[in-house]
């Protein structure tokens, strides 16, 4: 008696659904850390045991550019802001390695030349923090901290009416 019902509801659906989500098109969320050097820390819950800035915030002018690209199309008129904040961004490790290596495959991209400088600091700084977790004990966490910046970008204009004004000129 069962099998025909069975054999009824697998054979829906039997085309492509459609998922209509209501809301504008075309519109842009943008992220990107704020003009500040990112805090390495240490955690055992919720005490943090150590916070110093991270000597490798070498990406300023490339957060510069962010925003400058960021007012130059709010300027043009192509979109507008609306909605936007500021949040934490942390990245935990279990061990300042686990740490370093998530951000050497994160930031793999970036080919340009390391200042042997600041890699010097950046290795005292990872060796006391290493130093303080063994300290902290089982449970201790080494955390990257950022503050990052998120806006909600929508067009003055619809895609498609912008498309239609190019076609025309």
């Amino acid at each position: 008696m069962l099998l025909p019902q069975l054999a009824a509801a697998q054979a829906y659906p039997n085309k492509p659904i459609r998922v209509i989500v209501p809301g504008p098109g075309g519109g842009l969320i943008e992220i990107h850390p704020v003009l500040e050097a990112p805090l390495v820390k240490v955690y055992q819950g919720d005490r943090v045991w150590f916070s110093e800035p991270s000597p490798g915030y070498d990406y300023e002018e490339d957060l510069r550019q962010a925003e400058d690209a960021l007012a130059q199309i709010v300027q043009r008129g192509l979109f507008v802001v609306e909605r936007s904040g500021e949040f934490d961004l942390l990245t935990y490790g279990s061990s300042v390695a686990e740490l370093r290596d998530f951000w050497a495959k994160a930031g793999a991209y970036d080919d340009s030349p390391k200042d042997e400088a600041v890699e010097g600091r950046e290795a005292e700084l990872y060796a006391r923090v290493e130093e303080i977790m063994q300290a902290a004990g089982p449970g201790a966490e080494v955390a990257l901290h950022e503050r990052a910046r998120i806006a909600r970008l929508n067009p003055t204009v619809s895609p498609s009416a912008r498309l239609m004004e190019g076609s025309h000129a």
